[in-house]
């Protein structure tokens, strides 16, 4: 496993039981999804059958999305995915952490 992924890994396992505002930033498209964070899960690309499912961090959990109108609506499974490929940490602070991957930017903040 990368050190950086690690990383992350170790900052999230250290908040008890967090609600995070988790923000993804995917070409012009930002999402906002507000999460409480249960356990932190790894799935490495190479124990899965399935090419299309890289390694990822999977937050346990449950959380809600903002939609168009600005409501909040529940995510409709009860983790949220976080693909680390390429990952690189551009802040990791007390209460938040800004990150990249090969296809988004991120930031992760304590509510």
């Amino acid at each position: 496993m990368e050190q950086n992924v690690q990383k992350l890994i170790d900052w999230l396992e250290a908040q008890e039981h967090p609600t995070l505002v988790i923000k993804k930033q995917e070409l012009d498209d930002l999402d906002t999804v507000h999460f409480n964070l249960d356990t932190v899960d790894y799935r490495n690309a190479e124990d899965v059958l399935d090419e299309y499912l890289g390694s990822a961090l999977i937050l346990r959990g449950t959380g809600n999305t903002l939609n168009a109108d600005g409501e909040l609506v529940p995510l409709p499974q009860p983790n949220y995915e976080i693909a680390v490929s390429g990952l690189k940490l551009n802040t990791v602070a007390e209460d938040n952490v800004e990150l990249e991957t090969d296809r988004a930017k991120y930031s992760l903040a304590l509510s």
